[in-house]
């Protein structure tokens, strides 16, 4: 019998965490996946509220198909998220990211703070975002060794709703920093393979990466961006 999937889900009782709760539900139903809601208080006399708004949540979106169990958890948002989704053995954060440009969304703070504290790999939404079937993930691989070896996140992600995976390098014009980015894609490319995973290698110019980027996004139809942070 194959382990039950484990997803947290931060909770600030805003509308955005409450649609990353909408999104985590569809995903959980998708793989039989459970829940975790998540609440970070500073002061131990705001755990009886809190925990009647957390459970007023859950039993908002229950769902027989789906477990929805809470946690309120004494501490500091951006830097124990991670810390608390390892010590319960979860597979996945899907966080509800508060800010307003693109670029903010995937690499702004606080997302990037939890991101840095954070072993288990995090899903980012935003307040619009719906669950679709993950059927293709675009992923970034850079000049960085960290990069290949962070891959295997995506592969998770990847094997879990058996997607397909396209890696994407920057095409240089330096011959020495084109030998380097070639390495890593073959590298990431044969570990996603030996896995079992389907996968295509591109590369865009470098002038203008990120809008590169998501005009290419755009044009596989992704349903995911995964990019890789490491200190």
């Amino acid at each position: 019998m194959a382990a039950t999937f484990h997803y947290l889900v931060p909770i600030d009782f805003t509308p955005v965490t409450e649609n990353a709760l909408v999104f985590a539900l569809d995903a959980a139903k998708y793989n039989k996946g459970d829940i975790v809601l998540l609440h970070i208080i500073t002061h131990a006399k705001e755990r009886i509220a809190a925990e009647k708004q957390l459970r007023d949540l859950a039993a908002k979106y229950q769902n027989p198909e789906v477990t929805i169990s809470t946690r309120v958890v004494i501490g500091k948002v951006l830097r124990d998220i991670g810390l608390i989704a390892d010590s319960i053995g979860v597979q996945l954060i899907i966080m509800g990211t508060h800010s307003t440009s693109i670029w903010q969304k995937i690499f702004g703070s606080p997302a990037l703070s939890v991101i840095s504290n954070s072993n288990v790999p995090i899903i980012l939404t935003q307040q619009d975002t719906s669950f679709h079937k993950i059927k293709s993930i675009v992923m970034t691989v850079d000049l960085a060794r960290e990069s290949v070896q962070v891959v295997r996140y995506a592969s998770r992600v990847a094997q879990i709703f058996n997607s397909k995976l396209y890696l994407v390098g920057q095409r240089y014009s330096d011959e020495g920093l084109m030998k380097k980015i070639d390495v890593n894609l073959r590298v990431a490319n044969g570990y996603l393979q030996d896995n079992g995973l389907a996968t295509t290698v591109h590369l865009l110019d470098s002038n203008n990466f990120e809008k590169n980027l998501i005009e290419y996004c755009r044009e596989v139809k992704a349903n995911l961006l995964a990019a890789t942070h490491y200190q």
